[in-house]
């Protein structure tokens, strides 16, 4: 029981669906690819998947890194065989205060970290696919839940606010890719919700 265990280690795999903003980005999609009602809305669902370590240093604190990996691809309908898609990877450092009960814990945190994007488009103006990629930093916040399922192992679920600044987008010789909207470097700068669900283990 968690209550029990002032200091263990935590580790916690998890995926989910995130709500994601992209404004930048959604605006260089509408204007290039995207016509009538298959414009995207402010906000689309992306696929997240991760993994973290925790530590609970004392009966009320964890620290933890995790690394969580976000990605989606938009395919153009009326530009056949087109299509833009993002890897984002989100390693963090977060600290939580955490509830211990009998065989559970909510635990209340945030954390910050760098950001790394991975993008890849195909279009009609190019005969072959285009890789980007970016560096930044990130935000996060958390609200987490675990219940035993017997022994050391524990179901997982957890709310996240996530807030990327993730750098212009470049490709391999360093040339920013633009949007030809703003005339300024495309950005995948994004807010994000994200429900999460998983299996925990304590060691």
């Amino acid at each position: 029981m968690i209550a029990t265990l002032q200091a263990q280690w935590e580790v916690r795999g998890s995926m989910g669906l995130n709500m994601t903003s992209m404004p930048d980005l959604k605006e260089y999609l509408n204007a290039n690819y995207f016509f009538l009602n298959d414009r995207l809305a402010e906000f689309s669902p992306s696929v997240e998947t991760g993994i973290e370590v925790g530590y609970q240093v004392k009966e009320n604190v964890q620290l933890a890194c995790e690394l969580s990996y976000e990605y989606n691809s938009f395919a153009f309908t009326v530009i056949g065989g087109s299509y833009f898609s993002y890897n984002l990877l989100q390693p963090s450092l977060l600290g939580y205060y955490t509830i211990n009960g009998n065989g559970f814990q909510f635990k209340f945190g945030g954390g910050v970290g760098p950001r790394f994007i991975f993008a890849s488009e195909t279009s009609p103006y190019t005969t072959s696919l285009v890789k980007y990629s970016s560096i930044g930093y990130g935000l996060v916040g958390k609200v987490d839940g675990i219940t035993s399922l017997g022994g050391n192992f524990f179901a997982y679920v957890g709310l996240d606010l996530r807030y990327n600044r993730n750098g212009n987008l470049s490709d391999s010789d360093g040339k920013e890719k633009l949007n030809n909207i703003t005339n300024a470097a495309l950005t995948l700068n994004s807010f994000s919700l994200g429900l999460k669900v998983g299996v925990a283990v304590n060691l």
